[in-house]
């Protein structure tokens, strides 16, 4: 589930990102070992050059978000993925990226997410 909201927000034409982002916060709290095993098969997908830049956008989306679902914490969470989605959206803009290695962290592991 939390591969495929992830997916959705960063692979789709999310325009509702607020209700992508309410139950993704929650899997990630309560999965904090699961989505710190995605977040690296996601950043080692890059090209080295690029995963630098990546795994800081992943410290980002965490950043000043406490482990809880205060409505505080939810809207920060909110924010902080909209800049994530913006930034990974904007990364093929550069010569040495292609969508396809986004995404091949994820089938590679056999998760059913299409891109």
């Amino acid at each position: 589930m939390m591969s495929s909201l992830l997916n959705n927000v960063l692979a789709e034409d999310c325009r509702n990102q607020w209700s992508m982002s309410r139950p993704l916060l929650v899997l990630i709290l309560l999965y904090e070992d699961y989505y710190r095993s995605l977040k690296e098969t996601i950043i080692r997908g890059q090209p080295v050059e690029k995963q630098q830049t990546m795994a800081q956008w992943f410290e980002d989306l965490m950043l000043g978000i406490e482990r809880n679902v205060s409505s505080k914490n939810k809207e920060k969470f909110t924010q902080n993925l909209s800049t994530f989605r913006r930034d990974v959206v904007n990364l093929p803009k550069s010569a040495t990226y292609s969508t396809e290695s986004f995404y091949q962290a994820y089938t590679e592991t056999n998760y059913s997410i299409s891109v």
